[in-house]
């Protein structure tokens, strides 16, 4: 077991974030415990409770660090695609990308629950809204007259039914034919989708 002075706190805190997404390649979050954890680097739970404040706010720190590099990997092209519409279908494809690759990273995201007295941080916040801000960017400039709080809806319409496909990709639940496949089916519902949203958004 370590001594307490062996590592700074960041140091420890590092290890501990790091211990636990090499953790999740290869086993689920069901199967994680603070006490793994702490004995996987060497330091008490009661340390690790004192470092993050609970249990919860530590694997939410794990996430914040999925966030980010999902983040990475949604927006890094993006500058070299112009059109709007190859945006959006370009970053739901490297989140599905993502969560096939990472699953267990990418269930924690979702999975994790706060005790009813933990309020979601604001670094956790922030990165959540800056993903919807940019998908909002986008429509907004496929869909110019659109009102705030309908690129807001949009938005999370979209991306909840990107989700959805990249759930069941991710549980081998879509029982698709074998002539369709995941990314088909998100480039299909977000251009059908966009083309009725703009379509009925004139019409107005």
């Amino acid at each position: 077991m370590a001594r307490r002075f062996d590592h700074s706190s960041e140091e420890i805190c590092t290890m501990a974030l790091h211990w636990v997404r090499q953790y999740l390649e290869e086993d689920t979050a069901e199967n994680l415990s603070l006490r793994k954890i702490a004995k996987g680097i060497g330091y008490s739970p009661g340390t690790l409770i004192n470092l993050f404040g609970s249990y919860s706010y530590l694997l939410l720190r794990v996430n914040a660090d999925t966030l980010d590099k999902m983040s990475v990997e949604m927006t890094a092209g993006l500058a070299e695609i112009s059109d709007p519409q190859a945006q959006l279908e370009f970053m739901a494809l490297s989140y599905l990308n993502y969560a096939m690759a990472h699953p267990q990273r990418w269930r924690l995201v979702f999975e994790l629950r706060l005790a009813s007295d933990e309020d979601i941080p604001d670094w956790q916040q922030q990165r959540i809204d800056a993903l919807l801000t940019r998908l909002k960017a986008i429509l907004s400039e496929l869909n110019p007259d659109a009102a705030d709080s309908a690129l807001e809806q949009t938005a999370r319409v979209i991306w909840a039914g990107v989700h959805g496909i990249s759930f069941l990709a991710v549980e081998d639940k879509l029982f698709s034919p074998s002539h369709l496949n995941n990314s088909e089916m998100i480039s299909a519902l977000i251009r059908h989708y966009l083309t009725g949203w703009i379509s009925n958004t004139l019409a107005q």
